[in-house]
């Protein structure tokens, strides 16, 4: 069998995104600062943060039906997250009910120094 430099060339891009995917699936991960969806329960209002140092948020949240893993790599680092505050009043009609929000997490280091969402819509 004789093999081709271009043969060789696409095996190993295909080889490359495989092992990309593979590693994606396996943190199970989602991008932060990229928008997606999140499935749970709109509770609250509740506190984030730390409200005795003023530096507190009062919002609503997500409570996620499974933990979910953020890592932006910078100031807020690998955090689990069970409940994702909402920063949006929009979803306050929703309150105790299960819904799929549309919406971009990012670490909010000025005030609670976790991941919050942001760009919310309700699907």
């Amino acid at each position: 069998m004789h093999l081709t430099g271009r043969f060789i060339g696409l095996a190993l891009s295909a080889c490359g995104l495989l092992i990309t995917l593979t590693a994606c699936a396996a943190t199970g991960g989602q991008a932060v600062n990229q928008p997606g969806e999140f499935t749970g329960k709109i509770v609250g209002p509740l506190e984030f943060g730390q409200p005795g140092e003023g530096a507190g948020l009062k919002a609503y949240g997500l409570e996620l039906a499974a933990p979910l893993k953020l890592d932006d790599k910078a100031e807020c680092g690998e955090q689990t997250a069970s409940v994702l505050a909402v920063e949006s009043a929009s979803v306050a009609a929703h309150v105790g009910k299960t819904v799929v929000l549309r919406a971009t997490p990012y670490c909010r280091v000025s005030r609670s120094g976790k991941y919050h969402l942001k760009d919310v819509s309700v699907r």
